[in-house]
């Protein structure tokens, strides 16, 4: 019994682990997909359009609530909107946040930790970004995770996304 709570908490301490980088170690706070000028060169040209990029920040180590948030946005992505992935309009990227090679990306979009973080190019400037942060409380409603993922991509690419 003593073994299993300890389990327990062991897996819950791993969790809030996932969810924010320490502050005191500014290792903690970096990725593995370069900045934002580096991943504007990985996606395919739209023409010189609005380009949303859905960046999931993850630490190497992934407990099953982070896991779960990734596959779940990503799916959502994916099922809504296909053709906008495709031709470049909207770019998936899960970044390593313990991966000191994009350390400026995380910087860039003031990343403190795990969650979906969208952010938007315009004729290839940076414009602004968003952490979906209200998505770890949707995690046990894929419904409305979905709905609220679906809301926020759609506002970035039209531009009228709250700040």
């Amino acid at each position: 019994m003593i073994i299993r709570c300890f389990l327990m908490v062991a897996a819950c301490l791993s969790c809030l682990g996932c969810r924010a980088a320490d502050p005191a170690n500014p290792e903690s706070a970096t990725s593995s997909a370069g900045d934002l000028s580096a991943a504007r060169v990985q996606a395919p040209p739209t023409g010189g359009s609005t380009v949303v990029y859905a960046y999931y920040f993850h630490r190497t180590f992934r407990c099953v609530s982070c896991l779960s948030m990734e596959e779940m946005a990503s799916r959502a992505i994916e099922e809504h909107f296909g053709p906008q992935l495709k031709n470049g309009q909207i770019v998936w990227m899960p970044v390593n946040i313990e991966d000191p090679a994009t350390e400026t990306l995380q910087k860039q979009l003031d990343v403190r930790g795990t969650g979906l973080v969208l952010a938007r190019m315009e004729n290839g400037v940076y414009k602004d970004s968003k952490s979906l942060d209200k998505l770890w409380g949707l995690l046990s409603r894929p419904d409305d995770f979905s709905k609220c993922v679906v809301d926020e991509v759609n506002a970035y690419l039209s531009g009228t996304q709250e700040r």
